[in-house]
């Protein structure tokens, strides 16, 4: 085992966390945003999907993931520009991207919403990233070192624990939503 500043690499590589987890607490972030908002149900729901969406779209830079796959030729771009846990996955890049997406979104409401949920669901990302033993850049780009805050292997328990609790909570959350 090799051991890199907060870091660690087996013979198996680098820890990833799945991409359901990511999706589902992408989800759950989109649903607790929208309740504390408390806002009707078109911009509750864009920020729910958009919450999921953004708890996968830093993995763009990863060749093999489903996001990638899924964005066709865009997704094959971005994975070829990007080094996987680099520029995509640092808090700066999370929100200079959501600054501009504020800036393009103009005096649309409704697309607040979609930037807002893009934003929290790609905080989540980061977030579960950086519990890995690879970490992320988390102070890019001051450091551009990648910081492991704890090291949960992916694929294991507690990667498909914190995906199953993050889905049900954002279901029961949202289904409370509806129903008050």
């Amino acid at each position: 085992m090799k051991k890199r500043l907060f870091c660690f690499e087996t013979e198996r590589g680098w820890y990833v966390l799945t991409g359901k987890t990511h999706l589902y607490t992408g989800l759950l972030a989109g649903t607790g945003l929208a309740y504390m908002l408390n806002c009707p149900l078109i911009p509750t729901t864009l920020t729910v999907a958009a919450g999921a969406i953004g708890g996968v779209l830093p993995d763009l830079d990863h060749r093999k993931s489903k996001v990638t796959q899924e964005f066709g030729l865009f997704g094959f771009v971005s994975s070829r520009l990007f080094r996987h846990r680099g520029g995509l996955h640092t808090p700066a890049f999370c929100i200079v991207s959501s600054v501009i997406l504020f800036l393009l979104a103009g005096q649309t409401k409704l697309l607040d919403f979609v930037v807002y949920g893009l934003f929290v669901g790609e905080l989540s990302h980061l977030l579960l990233d950086a519990l890995t033993p690879q970490g992320i850049p988390l102070l890019w780009p001051l450091c551009k070192r990648n910081i492991s805050l704890l090291p949960i292997p992916t694929d294991g328990t507690i990667d498909h624990l914190i995906g199953r609790l993050s889905l049900i909570t954002a279901v029961c959350l949202f289904l409370y939503m509806l129903a008050f």
